[in-house]
């Protein structure tokens, strides 16, 4: 009997996420496309900012290396990379500082919900502006440049793609967590983001960077994403044994998305004693 109670109440359990999870999705997908502007804003901003940075990047460069296709590549998966750092500081970390301001924080943490999941309907609207970018992206620079991006990997590089989701998910609870507590971040994520993006080797392999820092780059989860992902889409070989870097990747997630929820869940609840919940 007891038994039987167990496994009704994993159901119920699993059922009651599920639900949260849908809701949270069907939020996000409504929110995103709701606002037609952001989407045709997503499909014109993009070519421009690839333009931007591709223009000083090939202005040093000789003229005879502008369709090299490892260069083409090598910014492909950069910026591809940059979008989903740019994901998990900015979907979970946003999303509870614009409750904040719009005064229905308090609201919503009376509900009981599941916190990870309740915020990250920031995150599902971000991954579908992510996915058009880096399609349309893919399309945008071929043609720009007349030359292929070519998979080595297809399957394997969808599979680290997909590992990065989780691994944004977890980075986006700390950075969250941190966000409830100081309440107002300031330039900090625009300032944290482009730290991270210089020391996770997005466009350039973390060897090159002085050895001293190399050693706070390995402490990022998105060093050895890079890593995999140029393995698996262009065979450059991996800094450490790529069992060893999935190991690594795998952990974090894990780790990341447990100790990232629980520390969420223990600022919430420090925020209620003192009464600041809603405050910012």
């Amino acid at each position: 009997m007891k038994l039987g109670e167990k496994v009704s109440y994993l159901s119920t359990s699993l059922i009651k996420y599920l639900r949260e999870i849908y809701a949270a999705t069907y939020i996000g997908i409504k929110i995103y496309f709701r606002y037609v502007a952001w989407v045709i804003g997503d499909l014109v901003t993009t070519p421009i900012a690839i333009i931007l940075l591709l223009t000083p990047i090939l202005l040093f460069l000789p003229p005879d290396q502008w369709n090299n296709p490892d260069i083409i590549q090598n910014f492909f998966w950069g910026i591809v990379l940059w979008d989903l750092i740019s994901m998990s500081l900015w979907s979970i970390g946003n999303s509870i500082r614009n409750e904040q301001r719009l005064g229905t924080l308090e609201q919503l943490l009376l509900t009981n919900a599941n916190r990870a999941i309740l915020f990250t309907r920031s995150m599902i609207s971000r991954l579908l502006s992510f996915s058009l970018s880096t399609i349309y992206m893919y399309f945008f620079l071929q043609l720009f440049f007349g030359k292929p991006i070519v998979f080595r990997n297809p399957l394997t590089t969808l599979t680290v793609l997909l590992l990065a989701i989780p691994v944004s998910l977890g980075f986006g609870l700390l950075y969250g967590a941190i966000v409830l507590w100081i309440k107002n971040p300031g330039p900090i994520t625009n300032i944290l983001q482009f730290i991270i993006l210089g020391l996770s080797g997005v466009f350039y392999p973390v060897t090159r960077l002085p050895r001293i820092i190399q050693y706070f780059s390995y402490m990022l989860p998105f060093t050895y994403l890079a890593d995999l992902l140029r393995h698996e889409a262009m065979g450059i070989p991996t800094v450490f044994p790529v069992f060893i870097e999935v190991i690594i990747v795998v952990a974090y997630a894990v780790i990341a998305n447990l100790v990232g929820y629980a520390i969420l869940l223990y600022i919430e609840k420090r925020m209620k004693k003192v009464g600041k919940l809603g405050f910012y």
